[in-house]
């Protein structure tokens, strides 16, 4: 059977793919370590208040289930939705700033194809990644190939056994770029780019009159896993999308993209064309988390501290293994989200290799080489990093901690 350029390339080996298979086929298996996945915690103080908003569900349900929704969902829930999200995001809102789709996965799917790949007047425009390493999601998103064109980043020792990703920006070409692509906080590194460097991408990319996409995924207002850095606003040339995944409705799949009206309209061409419509549970479900003002309160209060104790834990038990195992590593600041991202600079295998070994033994984590979509320097970071959540349960974390430790001491190289 025949089939396109693009089929062949997603039947190759995809990180998205492998990391959602991996959580599907063992998600419930006890023997299982599973810290490779974007799944939240199940936290019963957030499913409490989750269970609580269900319950109003029940007097719409003829119209949750046996109704469409518009493509990007309908005018009196994206009219709310503009409301209330207005004084987050500095800004006035429209209704038409708003659009509604099946998780931002879907959305940045359009979003990709809408600024990249072959235009009208016959040039061939990419996607500029402005740092990497950036979210596994991304890389196979775009139709057309090699699309994604990458920045090397600085690389900054913060302390002992710790580092940070900067953005270099005395190496940041907007040439042939589409647009430009980040998430904020990075997905895997947990890096939180500054607003300055935000600022100044933002002015070089209106000067280029193509758009800057931010991915809120673990952003403002919710579910704010910001640390202590500012939040992002709106502003022209900018598109954001938010989720309500990681505050802990992943199965809900809703994300909501905010723009300028003219990408609003796009989008809705394509929804249309691509999946009709979005799910009438999300779109009910925002509804009453904006009219009762949810979302923020239960970031702040619940999420932003069972996140940031989970993330001492995970980093105590996983060093003080390493520091057992004689593991030489290095650790990005976990600045938001709920992802360590590790380096193992003397380990003689690489990531890839590493990940078969510890799957055999039943650990699951993401090997780092999936992180680099259209970087072609060589980076020895591709080839010796790793990401892994803290949103498992400790004793969980213990026995991953335990087995990668002993795996990457067992494959290290001598000191010299």
């Amino acid at each position: 059977m025949e089939r396109s350029k693009w089929a062949a390339r997603l039947d190759k080996n995809q990180g998205i793919r492998l990391l959602m298979d991996d959580l599907g086929r063992v998600s419930g298996d006890s023997r299982a370590t599973l810290l490779g996945g974007g799944n939240p915690a199940h936290i019963p103080a957030a499913e409490e208040i989750f269970h609580e908003s269900f319950k109003n569900l029940e007097k719409d349900l003829s119209s949750l289930l046996g109704d469409y929704q518009a493509p990007i969902g309908n005018d009196s829930v994206r009219e709310i939705t503009a409301d209330y999200l207005s004084p987050y995001f500095q800004t006035k809102l429209k209704k038409e700033n708003i659009a509604f789709f099946n998780g931002s996965q879907n959305a940045f799917f359009y979003l990709l194809n809408l600024f990249s790949g072959k235009q009208e007047d016959g040039s061939v425009k990419k996607i500029l990644l402005p740092i990497v390493p950036e979210y596994i999601g991304y890389a196979d998103q775009a139709i057309e190939e090699n699309t994604f064109v990458s920045n090397l980043p600085k690389v900054v020792s913060t302390g002992k056994d710790r580092f940070q990703y900067q953005m270099d920006k005395s190496n940041l070409s907007f040439d042939n770029a589409g647009c430009v692509l980040l998430s904020r906080p990075t997905n895997p590194t947990g890096n939180v780019v500054s607003l300055g460097d935000l600022d100044e991408i933002q002015t070089r990319a209106n000067q280029k009159k193509i758009p800057v996409l931010i991915d809120l995924a673990y952003g403002n207002p919710f579910p704010n896993l910001l640390g202590e850095e500012d939040p992002v606003g709106f502003c022209d040339g900018r598109v954001l999308s938010l989720s309500f995944s990681k505050v802990g409705l992943p199965g809900v799949r809703l994300g909501i993209v905010i723009a300028d009206e003219k990408t609003i309209s796009l989008l809705s061409n394509f929804a249309s064309v691509g999946n009709l419509a979005p799910g009438n549970l999300g779109l009910f479900l925002a509804k009453i988390f904006f009219e009762n003002d949810t979302l923020p309160k239960l970031s702040q209060n619940i999420l932003r501290p069972f996140y940031e104790n989970k993330k001492q834990i995970c980093l105590e038990v996983f060093e003080r293994e390493f520091v057992k195992w004689g593991v030489e590593y290095s650790i990005h600041e976990p600045m938001g989200g709920f992802f360590l991202w590790i380096r193992f600079p003397r380990m003689n295998i690489s990531n890839a290799k590493l990940y078969q070994l510890c799957k055999d033994k039943r650990v699951f984590f993401v090997s780092g080489h999936f992180f680099f979509p259209g970087l072609s320097e060589d980076f020895s970071h591709t080839k010796d990093c790793i990401r892994l959540t803290y949103c498992r349960e400790e004793e969980e974390l213990a026995r991953g901690a335990k087995i990668i430790a002993e795996m990457v001491a067992s494959h290290q190289a001598k000191p010299e």
